[in-house]
C-alpha cells in the first residue's frame, strides 16, 4: 500500500495552471504526478510545483515547471472580477476569496480604506467596485503593473481607486486625510509593521478618527486568538481589545492565519515615542 505521506492530497487551480506544494518524498515522482494532473484535466495548460525560496523582498514563492507550457502569465475569475496576473513574479492564492469577500462586506460604502499590501487587488477591487475610496499600494513593481490592468480590465472607477508602488509605512505617514480602515495583509510580517501608528497623529490636527486595522497574522494552532491578541498587543505597546479575531484558514499542521479587528488606541496615536509611553 501507498504510505499517506506519498499521496499529493490536492493543488490550487489559477486559470491554466495548477499549483502543488510537494514534500521531499515526492521530488522522485515530481514530473509522473504533473504529467498525470495535466492528462487528467483539459483545462489545466500548466503544472508548477512551489519552492520553499521566497524573494526577500516582495515575499512571493520561486516555482518550478513540472509539465506543460511554460507559460505563467494567467487570469483568475473571483467573485466576478478578473484578475490578470503573471503568477511567477507575484503572491495569489486562490483559497482566500471568501475572505476577501468577508471584508468587503463589513467595511460600509464610502469608507476611506488604505490597503497597504495590496497585490493586485483582490481585496481593494471589490470595495472600490462597491463605492469605498480605496488607497491601494503594493511594493513589488510586477504586482503594482497588474494592479493597475486589474482596474482597467474590471473598469473600477478611477475616483473610488488611487494605486501606489511604495513602502506601506512611508504611505501612512505621508497620508493626509481620514483614513477609516488599513488593511494589513501580509500575515507574515504584517505586526511588523505596527509600529507606524505610534505617534501617527501627533503632529495632525485634532478631530481625526483612529483608524480600524484588520491585521492578519500566522498563529499558533492550540490558541490562535489568544497568541494574535499577545502579538499585537506586544508591538503596540498596550492591551490591544479587539473587535474580533477572526480565524481564516488553517496554513500548516501547528498554524492558523488569523485576522484581527481592531481601532488604533488615541493612547498610541498620539504617542510621542513608544519608548517613552512605555516608561509612563
Amino acid at each position: 500500500s501507498i504510505e499517506d505521506t506519498l499521496v499529493v492530497s490536492g493543488f490550487e487551480i489559477v486559470g491554466h495552471i495548477a499549483h502543488l506544494n510537494l514534500k521531499e518524498c515526492h521530488q522522485p515522482y515530481k514530473s509522473i504526478i504533473g504529467q498525470v494532473i495535466l492528462d487528467k484535466n483539459p483545462s489545466i495548460k500548466t503544472v508548477v510545483n512551489k519552492l520553499n525560496t521566497i524573494h526577500a523582498e516582495y515575499r512571493y514563492f520561486e516555482m518550478e515547471l513540472l509539465a506543460g507550457e511554460n507559460n505563467l502569465i494567467t487570469t483568475a475569475i473571483e467573485h466576478k472580477l478578473k484578475y490578470c496576473m503573471d503568477f511567477s513574479k507575484l503572491y495569489w492564492n486562490s483559497r482566500l476569496g471568501t475572505e476577501h469577500r468577508r471584508i468587503a462586506d463589513l467595511v460600509p460604502v464610502g469608507s476611506t480604506v488604505l490597503d497597504m499590501f495590496c497585490g493586485i487587488g483582490p481585496f481593494a477591487l471589490p470595495l472600490a467596485k462597491k463605492k469605498c475610496h480605496v488607497h491601494a499600494n503594493d511594493l513589488n513593481p510586477e504586482s503594482y503593473k497588474y494592479l493597475l490592468k486589474n482596474i482597467e480590465i474590471n473598469k473600477i472607477k478611477s475616483q473610488y481607486i488611487t494605486c501606489y508602488n511604495q513602502d506601506g509605512r512611508e504611505l501612512i505617514r505621508n497620508f493626509t486625510g481620514q483614513i477609516d480602515f488599513v488593511l494589513m495583509n501580509l500575515p507574515a510580517s504584517a505586526y511588523e509593521f505596527l509600529d507606524v501608528f505610534v505617534g501617527l497623529f501627533s503632529k495632525r490636527e485634532e478631530g481625526m478618527k483612529p483608524p480600524t486595522v484588520f491585521c492578519y497574522h500566522f498563529a499558533d494552532i492550540e490558541a490562535p486568538k489568544a497568541f494574535t491578541i499577545a502579538a499585537i498587543s506586544d508591538k503596540l505597546g498596550c492591551t490591544i481589545v479587539p473587535d474580533e479575531v477572526h480565524l481564516v484558514r488553517k496554513t500548516a499542521p501547528k498554524t492558523w492565519m488569523t485576522c484581527i479587528r481592531f481601532t488604533v488606541p488615541e493612547s498610541v496615536l498620539y504617542s510621542e515615542s513608544r519608548n517613552k509611553r512605555l516608561k509612563v
